[in-house]
């Protein structure tokens, strides 16, 4: 039986089945997934990570799947761990199978089937479909060195890849492409919408920036007659509502309090309680009363 036609059989198992097969197939693990007394510690909130065991064979292109994914969500993700608390055992050595990309992928596909998608979904469609369809049909080879052992160890020409996920699709009620072109087509075309939605958008951001720019223009622009309304003197000396606090505070400085303070620094200091406006305020009758001098 070829490697293609392998898959299709797998494909036909109930889950129970297929971790049986693959189990005689590839041995049992010789490891846990973490270590026990790492993964109580951790689970007591006493370290950050949990230290792995010895089970990785991705050497041999193999990943490592847990048995008890039927019953929960991510075993392997830490923070899962925490959620869930995640039982110990299922973690052991015991409940771990090994699998290459499209065998895992089936697994998952067997789960999600088997649970009415309670389990199992996710990892097929945000990991597994994708990683198979970037390898095999867009035909990427992966450059590190496990996942070049993993994607040599599963490899499937385009026209395979398109048929075995095809399989699993429809294992699952969902339709998928009946050829590579067709995929590469409907890949071409979501390129193009999601451009075509990308400029637009940019020519709506480039619009509203323009909008807002002109709103604050007459904001601007109001606030300043509306300044100048109350305070007209200050126009010609080009005292602005925006004006610098420091500036407001030397200005007062050189009109009223010279002779009381040693500095603007220390003028400033002891106006830090009186807000701009009444600065303003105290500033314009101090220009007012030298004019009238």
């Amino acid at each position: 039986m070829n490697k293609y036609n392998s898959y299709k059989n797998l494909l036909s198992k109930s889950y129970d089945e297929a971790v049986a097969y693959l189990l005689l197939k590839y041995g049992c693990a010789e490891d846990d997934y973490y270590r026990e007394k790492s993964y109580q510690r951790f689970l007591n909130g006493e370290i950050k990570n949990i230290t792995k065991g010895k089970y990785s064979r991705t050497s041999e292109g193999l990943y490592c799947h847990h048995i008890d994914e039927m019953k929960e969500l991510k075993i392997s993700d830490q923070s899962f761990v925490k959620i869930n608390n995640i039982p110990y055992a299922y973690q052991k050595k015991e409940r771990l199978v090994y699998c290459d990309l499209i065998e895992h992928a089936i697994l998952h596909v067997l789960i999600t089937k088997e649970t009415s998608q309670e389990f199992g979904l996710p990892g097929y469609l945000v990991f597994l479909k994708p990683t198979i369809e970037q390898w095999y049909i867009d035909e990427i080879v992966p450059t590190p060195p496990w996942m070049k052992n993993c994607y040599n160890k599963a490899f499937l020409y385009p026209e395979e890849a398109v048929n075995i996920l095809q399989a699993m699709q429809e294992t699952l009620g969902l339709s998928y492409f009946n050829s590579p072109d067709e995929f590469h087509e409907d890949k071409r075309r979501k390129i193009e919408e999601y451009q075509a939605i990308k400029k637009r958008r940019e020519v709506e951001d480039k619009e509203r920036a323009k909008r807002v720019k002109e709103k604050e223009k007459q904001i601007f622009k109001a606030k300043t007659e509306q300044f100048y309304r109350d305070y007209p003197k200050f126009e010609p000396m080009n005292i602005r509502f925006d004006s610098p606090r420091r500036k407001v505070i030397a200005m007062l400085y050189d009109y009223t309090y010279s002779d009381i303070y040693k500095s603007k620094k220390e003028l400033d200091v002891a106006m830090k309680p009186v807000i701009k406006d009444d600065l303003f305020k105290e500033l314009y009758v101090s220009i007012c009363n030298r004019v009238d001098k």
